[in-house]
């Protein structure tokens, strides 16, 4: 053997287990992951507002504008002397037409579009507005925003006085297919992943409403959900969804426990509408739990409603929805938040019933997706706090829908969040039920 690995070896060997285990470890598995059908693209995707044609004085200037991107002489022609620009790297405002081109000039590294969306005019002043574009076709892209103040000069001429560009531009939620899911698991190095249909989306009253049956619709999205999931059977389980204060909630329900690869149910309490003190909604949900339950599907619950939940909503909850599914795995998304963050007076009732050994919470688990996200230290504190009190063995790995990725989000509740690292590494080795 070569004599330094030998030595190597050897003063390894003495120093403590902690200090030999320099590599963060990865969570084993990923509890809360999204996956986006083109279908539930379509929905959320709000499309970008139309082009529009310009009289032929502002298209001159528009495309004499995209032309000039990085050509000082040509662009110099097209703003008035005392011109404005907003700098986005600072941001500050730009002034003088000498400043602003010089800076448009080497500004973008690629050539663009300018789309105009809206135009208007009144004697000598006018303004435009519009998107920043590249590509054609299906791979055409928004990628910013622009609106300019128009003057028109003495000579006739309109010229820019003053522009403002943003970024970035339209948003657009690409597909998210299971392959794509694998990779980034891979990336964090977890094993198992939990995928939450987004079926509950065709049935929320605060989403766009898609074209055909809502029920069939619903059926649609959970199925291509089921079908991503079952090409890596080893490795994800899909959970189901809907709004389950529909008529066609019990009965989808019953569906998907004949699905392979479904291992429980996802609610969401907000999307869906859903009013825990409202006797008829507490009822309906109270039906799906017990279904559930009858079946032996987990239920994932996003509980968190707005801005007035908190501690009625868990109480209600602890005591009239959580005794219909005794035997069934309940995890509280979001640490009984919304996520980013969570509210602490919703978890505090799941904590003080579990310190007091209530059997209602036999089967209760809390994942962590998204709850660390832009917390401040007091935030962070007192989470880790409640984490203790719930105990660290209820506690599951979640990453929600990328970005960030699983290896992101770990990476920031391991590095914000204090514990110890024996307890980051008990929370790390944590699988639910579901998942063994």
């Amino acid at each position: 053997m070569n004599p330094f690995l030998v030595l190597a070896v050897a003063a390894l060997a003495t120093l403590p287990a902690a200090a030999q285990d320099q590599k963060p470890v990865a969570p084993r598995a990923d509890h809360h992951t999204h996956l986006l059908s083109p279908a539930a693209a379509k929905l959320v995707n709000e499309p970008p507002l139309p082009a529009i044609e310009l009289p032929e004085d502002l298209a001159r200037l528009l495309r004499t504008r995209e032309k000039g991107w990085n050509d000082k002489a040509a662009l110099t022609g097209l703003f008035t002397e005392d011109s404005l620009l907003l700098d986005i790297r600072e941001p500050h405002w730009i002034r003088g037409r000498d400043e602003v081109t010089t800076y448009l000039a080497g500004n973008f590294a690629r050539p663009y579009r300018m789309t105009p969306v809206a135009y208007g005019v009144e004697g000598s002043t006018g303004h435009l507005a519009g998107y920043f574009t590249r590509g054609e076709g299906d791979s055409t892209r928004h990628f910013g925003h622009f609106l300019v103040s128009l003057r028109k000069g003495p000579d006739g001429v309109w010229r820019i006085a003053a522009e403002t560009p943003t970024f970035p531009g339209h948003p657009v939620r690409e597909l998210t297919t299971a392959e794509q899911l694998i990779a980034q698991l891979d990336e964090a190095g977890i094993q198992r992943g939990a995928v939450l249909s987004a079926a509950y989306w065709f049935g929320s009253p605060f989403m766009p409403k898609a074209e055909g049956d809502e029920a069939a619709n619903v059926r649609a999205e959970n199925d291509w959900t089921v079908r991503e999931v079952a090409r890596f059977p080893t490795r994800l389980v899909a959970f189901c969804s809907f709004n389950p204060l529909k008529d066609y909630a019990l009965e989808e329900l019953d569906r998907c426990t004949k699905l392979p690869q479904v291992k429980g149910l996802k609610l969401h309490f907000a999307n869906s509408d859903v009013d825990v003190e409202n006797p008829q909604h507490l009822e309906k949900v109270r039906r799906v739990f017990a279904a559930a339950n009858e079946r032996r599907l987990a239920i994932v619950a996003h509980l968190w409603t707005g801005e007035s939940y908190g501690r009625k909503e868990a109480e209600i909850f602890l005591s009239q929805i959580l005794p219909a599914a005794p035997d069934i795995t309940v995890q509280i998304a979001h640490f009984a938040g919304g996520g980013p963050g969570y509210t602490d007076e919703a978890l505090e009732v799941f904590a003080e019933a579990i310190a007091a050994g209530d059997p209602r919470t036999k089967n209760l688990y809390f994942d962590v997706a998204t709850v660390a996200d832009g917390q401040s230290d007091e935030v962070l504190q007192t989470f880790a706090q409640r984490i203790r009190q719930v105990g660290l063995h209820r506690v599951l790995y979640g990453t929600d829908a990328a970005p960030p990725t699983a290896r992101q989000s770990w990476r920031n509740f391991r590095t914000t969040v204090p514990l110890s690292d024996d307890e980051l590494r008990t929370i790390a080795g944590n699988v639910a039920p579901y998942l063994r």
